[in-house]
């Protein structure tokens, strides 16, 4: 299963040629991120942070960029999750206009403790199963590898 979304490129997103300037991509990326944990893992992030005093840091990143995306464009972004630790997660996420490919990116985060000093924790198992149900299929591993 994958996660799905829409974001439209909008003026805050572009440079001088209108275009998506490519730091905007990880913002989008972290929108992403940030709504399946309150739409599908119902975790939202002020209860990630605030109530339970947890984070997800970004570990590792990989990003490749296919299409350049337009102002006023439509990117269909879609999630799924590669490798699913303990501690920590990768996710797979693909941002598409028109059924074309445009960015793809490989996101490793690990759920820590926001007390002093950050350490890592377990995944807490009401998120972590649901984290489960988005794992990526043999063929999908592979295409995305």
């Amino acid at each position: 299963m994958k996660y799905t979304t829409n974001i439209t490129v909008g003026f805050r997103h572009v440079d001088w040629a209108r275009i998506v300037f490519y730091p905007r991509y990880f913002e989008m990326f972290n929108q992403v991120v940030e709504q399946w944990f309150e739409e599908s893992l119902q975790c939202p992030f002020y209860r990630l942070h605030e109530e339970w005093g947890n984070g997800i840091p970004l570990v590792d990143s990989a990003c490749q960029f296919s299409r350049a995306n337009h102002l006023g464009e439509q990117i269909t972004f879609t999630l799924g999750v590669q490798k699913l630790g303990s501690r920590s997660f990768t996710v797979v996420i693909e941002g598409l206009h028109r059924g074309e490919l445009c960015v793809s990116a490989r996101l490793t985060m690990v759920w820590v403790t926001l007390s002093e000093p950050l350490a890592a924790i377990p995944i807490p198992d009401s998120v972590r199963q649901v984290m489960a149900d988005y794992l990526a299929t043999s063929d999908e591993s592979e295409a995305i590898a």
